[in-house]
């Protein structure tokens, strides 16, 4: 499996090359057909470079975020300022 993904990669960027430099040369200039050609590139050659991975990957680990914030029990009100941000004006 993993040579098939890696010839169908190659053989797609080849062919992506030569589908932009046909319509460069077909239209005398760089169109957005030659460009759409040119950025889908990078994603074939990323096809025919990954690796095939058969195992699963499993994170049975719990991580809990520590509280940072500080509770309010005295009851006083809090406004947006006190914590730097802006008091809305509608």
């Amino acid at each position: 499996m993993n040579s098939v993904r890696r010839n169908v990669g190659w053989l797609l960027t080849t062919l992506l090359v030569l589908i932009s430099l046909s319509s460069i040369f077909s239209s005398g200039e760089v169109g957005s057909n030659s460009w759409i050609a040119l950025l889908l590139i990078p994603f074939t050659v990323a096809l025919a470079l990954s690796k095939s991975e058969n195992r699963s990957i499993s994170i049975e680990e719990t991580f809990e975020w520590p509280d940072d914030e500080e509770e309010l029990s005295d009851g006083s009100e809090v406004s947006a300022g006190d914590f730097g941000y802006d008091t809305p004006i509608l």
